[in-house]
């Protein structure tokens, strides 16, 4: 039980700051919707959704590394999720797949996903305060990349 709640307290962190950075990059650069209130309300909660729920792929390297200090590891735990979550969709949802499609400007992009998050884990591993920070920078950065290949 304590070790869920360090794990709780590490990700926590991690999620809002990197929510914060990417929702506040994407409200500046992008067209909000019009419309009513409400309509902004949804608009604004599903982004924050969104970013809480794919920062999942670099808070994972950040963790392992953070926990284990294995530096091999955490860039493994880093490069490796994403691809093979994005590669699972393409085989499962094949026919007609509009969000796991491959395309010459996908693999660039998966590619420059993977690396940041693989930095992140890396310098988590490193287990000190100023590498931990600029691994929350990374998870930032990582979901402004991210947020840059929405249409």
């Amino acid at each position: 039980m304590a070790r869920l709640a360090r794990i709780r307290d590490q990700i926590l962190p991690i999620t809002v700051v990197a929510v914060i950075i990417a929702v506040g990059y994407y409200t500046f650069t992008k067209t909000p919707p019009r419309g009513t209130l409400w309509d902004i309300a949804e608009w604004v909660l599903l982004l924050v959704i969104f970013c809480v729920l794919f920062s999942i792929f670099p808070a994972v390297a950040i963790i392992y590394g953070w926990y284990t200090g294995n530096k091999i590891g955490a860039v493994l735990a880093g490069i490796l999720a994403l691809p093979l979550v994005y590669l699972a969709g393409f085989i499962l949802l094949r026919p007609g797949n509009m969000v796991f499609f491959i395309s010459s400007n996908t693999l660039p992009f998966i590619a420059a996903l993977t690396v940041i998050s693989g930095l992140a884990g890396y310098c988590a591993a490193q287990r000190t305060r100023n590498y931990l920070a600029a691994s929350i920078v990374l998870t930032g950065v990582w979901l402004i990349v991210w947020m840059s290949g929405f249409n």
